[in-house]
């Protein structure tokens, strides 16, 4: 549908909640939950409302929302090319809907992006050890200073990385000490 941003369920069945087979089974397979269903139908609402903001998400993609430490984290694919007010205000009209803490962030294969959309205004680093069984860890390390101006505890942000990327991630928040031994 032109004009609107491309979600994985049927509008009706978002709107209506009876689900059709295609739909439900995306709720069955655990590839999305009901809260997905609730966020995008928050925005599509809201877009119904506001036809500035229906053009503007219409090159959008929902992707997946993320439940942790009480924020829906809702990672969508292009939002980089809204502009950053309008996405703050969209996540201000979400929280609000929602009762919930709203995140938007770009949905991006690459964990140093991700990372630094989530730590945001912390400055983490990443580093990946690849094991001797040929996977890998990614390790996420915060200084001590910085660890205080996350939005997330750093075992919240791990779960969140390791789901969206569906990778091993640990997040440690380091000393300066251990900064060179690390």
């Amino acid at each position: 549908m032109r004009g609107v941003m491309r979600i994985p369920f049927c509008e009706f069945c978002v709107k209506t909640r009876l689900f059709c087979s295609k739909c439900q089974s995306l709720l069955n397979s655990g590839q999305y939950e009901m809260y997905d269903v609730d966020v995008i139908d928050a925005i599509l609402k809201l877009t119904d409302e506001d036809q500035k903001l229906k053009s503007m998400l219409s090159d959008v993609e929902y992707y997946k929302s993320y439940d942790v430490g009480n924020t829906y984290f809702i990672a969508l694919k292009g939002i980089r090319r809204v502009p950053i007010n309008i996405v703050r205000s969209l996540e201000d009209k979400l929280t609000e809907i929602l009762n919930r803490r709203v995140k938007i962030i770009e949905y991006t294969a690459n964990i140093n992006e991700l990372v630094t959309q989530i730590a945001y205004p912390a400055k983490p680093t990443v580093a990946t050890t690849w094991l001797p069984d040929g996977t890998n860890e990614t390790e996420v390390r915060i200084m001590k200073r910085d660890a205080r101006r996350l939005k997330l505890k750093p075992t919240d942000m791990a779960k969140l990385l390791s789901a969206i990327t569906n990778r091993s991630v640990k997040v440690k928040v380091i000393s300066r000490d251990q900064l060179n031994t690390a």
